[in-house]
């Protein structure tokens, strides 16, 4: 019996350090991916923040419906800004702002 304990153990040992690295790769992998969507998200902040094109903030806004993770943010964010747009493309940011707040009000 110890020589097929012995040969339990010398085919089992390598097996469960291939499933733990696995396992571990897989958590980097979805540990990576968080940090990029998170990174992302605050990007596209930014960019509706910064000095730029309309089209540059309207995309940004659009973007956000891709985070339903942040939806109460995302609501209270666009109710609160669409009222503080200035200049003369401003109803195209607002509208666009609107939809996205109709769309994270329905998910």
């Amino acid at each position: 019996m110890g020589k097929e304990v012995l040969d339990f153990i010398g085919i089992s040992l390598p097996l469960i350090t291939i499933a733990g690295s696995a396992v571990a790769y897989l958590v980097k992998i979805y540990t990576d991916a968080r940090r990029e969507q998170r990174t992302h998200f605050y990007d596209l902040m930014a960019k509706i923040d910064e000095k730029g094109t309309i089209a540059s903030k309207v995309t940004a806004v659009y973007q956000l419906r891709e985070f339903p993770e942040h939806k109460d943010f995302v609501i209270r964010f666009c109710d609160s800004q669409m009222k503080n747009i200035e200049g003369q493309a401003a109803h195209i940011l607002a509208d666009e702002m609107a939809q996205t707040l109709k769309f994270m009000k329905e998910i």
